[in-house]
């Protein structure tokens, strides 16, 4: 008995000397291990913090500089473009509407004249063309009696047109000479 009791007891201290030895061993390995795969895995999740802030700084940035700039916009810009005619007649109460265009009162008088309001000289056929076109003036009275109202998108104005019964060279003696 007395050896068995022997056999069990060395049986025992070399089962517990195995397991405190491997114990250690695998302990120190898998710090080593785990500790590597967690700083290379904390590493990683910094720089893609960093890059979260880079990106969230350049959005703030471009969304700061698209609400300043507004309407000083450039074509490269990716927004929607939308195309009109140069010259297109509108309705009434479309005149004016828009703060981005001016508002000019014309004259067209009967002998075919159109003058700028509190100008001494009417406009030549170039000039016609360039701010309301000759088609606008075949349609007065198409929304409004002796009316017509034109958007030049070139040069940013809405003009009014009015219809006069008069000829130019009446109001202006000038005109007889000529």
């Amino acid at each position: 008995m007395n050896k068995t009791l022997h056999d069990i007891l060395i049986f025992a201290a070399g089962f517990g000397a195995g397991a405190f030895v491997m114990h250690h061993f695998f302990q120190k390995k898998y710090e080593t291990y785990y500790g590597e795969k967690y700083e290379a895995e904390h590493e990683n999740l910094r720089q893609k913090e960093a890059d979260m802030d880079k990106t969230i700084e350049e959005r703030a940035t471009q969304k700061s500089f698209e609400q300043l700039a507004g309407k000083y916009r450039t074509e490269s810009d990716p927004e929607d473009i939308v195309e009109h005619a140069p010259i297109e007649i509108i309705e009434p109460d479309q005149f004016g509407e828009d703060d981005e265009y001016e508002t000019c009162f014309l004259s067209y008088y009967a002998d075919g004249k159109l003058v700028y309001d509190g100008e001494a000289e009417p406009l030549d056929e170039e000039d016609v063309q360039k701010t309301v076109g000759t088609e606008a003036l075949t349609h007065i009275g198409e929304f409004m009696p002796s009316a017509i109202h034109v958007r030049n998108h070139n040069y940013h104005k809405d003009y009014e047109i009015m219809q006069v019964r008069q000829n130019w060279s009446d109001i202006d003696p000038n005109e007889e000479d000529e």
